[in-house]
């Protein structure tokens, strides 16, 4: 009782507020991010659901084709019985190894396929099935991986073992697919445990039965009291699955307590292959954190972790209050564990400093209650995902977005606020105390080591114009989402899925997600119901974000555009040319949906290889280290960031950029003697802008072209021929 007087006094606060400065929008109330976590992105029922409760399909609007380069066939691959097994993004099903050039995807099997021996009928959606390509997707086999009548597979993960060898091995018959996830049993036992399965790939083991070799299907209970002191114990091992070549498969769970109902420290379980099978073994992760006041740990419900290709370096990542952190830094927000051994010691790392002025730009997209105007407390938001990858530095890359705390009280910090009458998490409009629309940033935060300077720093990705609708009928959003009921009246929640994937060497990262073009969503509201893939690229070698965002799936045909659901990105992609001017990559995806969007129905597994053709940039961006004196704005990083287009040009040219805020932009072109030739202003939107330029009356030759944004400027050469 204490703590729900707790939070309406927040809320009278919150509102109070906002009526004194008279704001355009007011929060409306606070959502508590933990009851979401409970319920695992729709309740898993067996039950048929009738026809008056389907869904119907959306009717698209025709869409004009943004500035995309993309070569992306969506090809059926496979289906499962319902959407469950893929809506959680943290699995890590679709991996490529770069080593055989294979590709693999782990799924519940379909209605169709038969698995040896013949499950129970009420198991069968238990069934776990791999296919495997040596060609990027050109041509699948299939293989039956797991089956158990009392432990049925859920939410699986997975990719292939290759046996480290010198010479590298090549064949794809000398190697393993393994998976793992947690267990569900009879419908009314959830959660009893883990699955672990391993089988060897190529010939005749592509068939519909496990593997029956002692020891290759594993099940490890969930029962017993809750204990840290007993490494056994784990639950819902369903986090950042990774392979990498030292030939060490690994996955994280959570431990739970149970009398509380929510996790207090994390597993890694490491596998090793031995005698043709894995013999799995786990390391557990108490992080400090503070307490609520009923004896919770105030820890977030999602995990993941990021390696090095060669598996020395490897990072575990959690969201959670730091024990001792004060000011800004006691919200929910990363809680790092580094190794540099493969795994053999682990050091707790040093947090972000949000307390230091260089966050400050950063902050100003937030919104908080505080008592103090000044104490502004990021909130790393796990609900639209997050993500992290290890660049060829051995830096971490946490990919994600932020909202504000409502309070930093350690009873208070899993509610946010909730704006205007449809509740969103980010109020998409103005405030009068920031000169931006705060709506979802997309930010990667880079950790370059305790022992360097600056430790963090920050660089802006990209926004999103919208947000993803709840699953609950009291959820915001629920109306707006398009999933149909199940006979609990629930949805499957949607949510952007931030992913970030690498280069086998890490010198090229890509960032993944979906968004909705809020112009055509039903009334133009700012729910994620028609999503599309996007991506956008950065170059390691010069440390710099490719200028160019593309649209993965707006123009693809079937039942991809607008409604790319439930999709995975493999966590490694190839790149496939790097010139002066582009670079070319080649990245797995798959989607998974159905027309009508049903829940309990057949759900279909599309896949891309898909061929992605990025700008390359040409300078370095100054990205934000807060440790340093100068502090670089917004503006600063989106002016650098900007390019031209053509380059060398003839009649025209363009100028691209991205902006965090409406601005003003004047541009001048100016000769290799500094007289200006010819000037332009634009008032420029948030998101990206493209200006022409009509270059008629100028000489062949070099010019320079300056962008003005506000009060931050920058130099890009321009050659007319």
């Amino acid at each position: 009782m204490k703590k729900q007087l707790l939070f309406v006094t927040i809320l009278s606060v919150a509102i109070g507020s906002f009526s004194q400065n008279s704001q355009p929008l007011k929060p409306m109330g606070m959502i508590d991010s933990r009851l979401i976590a409970t319920n695992k992105f729709g309740n898993e029922q067996t039950s048929t659901i009738s026809n008056k409760q389907k869904a119907k399909p959306f009717t698209f609007p025709s869409q004009s084709a943004s500035k995309t380069s993309v070569t992306a066939t969506w090809q059926v691959i496979s289906s499962s019985m319902n959407i469950y097994g893929v809506t959680l993004s943290y699995c890590k099903p679709l991996q490529w190894n770069d080593e055989l050039n294979a590709v693999s995807f782990i799924h519940r099997k379909s209605p169709t396929y038969s698995i040896s021996p013949l499950p129970s009928s009420v198991a069968e959606t238990g069934d776990i099935v791999a296919m495997v390509s040596t060609n990027c997707g050109a041509t699948w086999d299939s293989t039956a991986i797991y089956s158990d009548d009392n432990f049925w597979g859920r939410y699986p993960g997975g990719a292939i073992y290759n046996p480290p060898s010198t010479p590298v091995n090549i064949d794809i018959n000398k190697a393993y697919i393994v998976g793992a996830g947690p267990t569900e049993g009879a419908g009314i036992q959830p959660w009893m445990g883990n699955w672990y399965t391993s089988k060897k790939l190529g010939g005749v083991n592509y068939n519909n039965a496990p593997s029956t070799i002692p020891n290759a299907q594993q099940v490890m209970p969930s029962g017993g009291p809750f204990s840290l002191g007993v490494p056994s114990r784990h639950d819902f091992s369903a986090y950042g699955f990774t392979a990498t070549d030292d030939g060490k498969m690994k996955v994280l769970a959570g431990i739970r307590n149970d009398a509380l109902e929510v996790d207090t420290a994390i597993m890694l379980m490491t596998g090793t292959y031995t005698n043709g099978v894995f013999a799995w073994s786990g390391k557990v992760f108490d992080p400090p954190t503070t307490k609520a006041s009923d004896g919770s740990d105030n820890l977030g419900p999602r995990y993941t972790m990021a390696w090095n290709e060669s598996g020395t370096v490897g990072y575990i990542v959690t969201i959670g209050a730091k024990l001792g952190a004060t000011g800004s830094n006691t919200g929910l927000q990363p809680i790092v564990y580094k190794t540099t051994n493969s795994g053999s010691t682990w050091s707790l790392e040093s947090a972000i400093n949000f307390n230091l002025p260089g966050y400050n730009s950063l902050k100003k997209k937030l919104w908080s209650v505080n008592a103090d105007p000044d104490l502004v407390v990021p909130n790393f938001l796990w609900m639209e995902g997050f993500d992290a990858a290890v660049d060829a530095n051995g830096k971490l890359h946490l990919f994600t977005t932020l909202v504000g705390h409502l309070s930093n009280d350690a009873d208070s910090l899993n509610f946010v606020a909730q704006w205007s009458s449809e509740k969103y998490l980010w109020p998409h409009e103005v405030l009068q105390s920031n000169s931006s629309a705060i709506h979802p940033y997309l930010w990667d935060f880079v950790y370059s080591g305790t022992n360097a300077s600056p430790k963090w720093s920050y660089r802006l990705i990209d926004s999103m114009a919208t947000e993803g609708p709840g699953g609950s009928t009291t959820d915001a959003g629920y109306q707006d989402n398009p999933w149909d009921m199940n006979p609990s009246g629930e949805k499957v929640r949607v949510d952007a899925r931030l992913q970030m994937s690498r280069t086998p060497d890490g010198k090229h990262l890509l960032y993944t997600w979906t968004d909705s073009d809020s112009a055509f969503t039903e009334n133009q509201k700012k729910w994620n119901n028609i999503p599309n893939i996007k991506a956008r690229l950065y170059d390691a070698d010069i440390m710099a974000l490719s200028p160019t965002k593309l649209d993965v799936t707006v123009n693809s045909s079937g039942d991809v555009a607008n409604r790319a659901l439930c999709h995975f990105v493999s966590p490694k992609f190839k790149l496939v040319a790097k010139n002066v001017s582009a670079i070319n990559v080649e990245v797995p995806m798959t989607i998974s949906n159905s027309n009508p969007y049903g829940q309990l129905t057949t759900n279909t597994h599309w896949y891309s290889c898909a061929g992605l053709s990025f700008v390359r940039p040409q300078y370095s961006d100054p990205i934000v280290e807060p440790d340093d004196v100068g502090i670089a704005d917004n503006n600063a990083i989106s002016a650098a960031s900007s390019y031209l287009y053509p380059n060398p040009a003839k009649n025209n040219v363009t100028v691209g950029l991205n902006l965090v805020s409406a601005s003003n932009v004047q541009i001048e072109v100016l000769n290799t003697i500094g007289q200006t030739m010819k000037t332009l202003s634009s008032q420029c939107q948030v998101g990206e802008n493209a200006i022409a330029i009509n270059l008629e009356g100028l000489a062949k030759g070099i010019y320079f072209v300056n962008i003005k944004i506000d009060n931050a400027s920058s130099n890009k050469k321009l050659v007319i021929e």
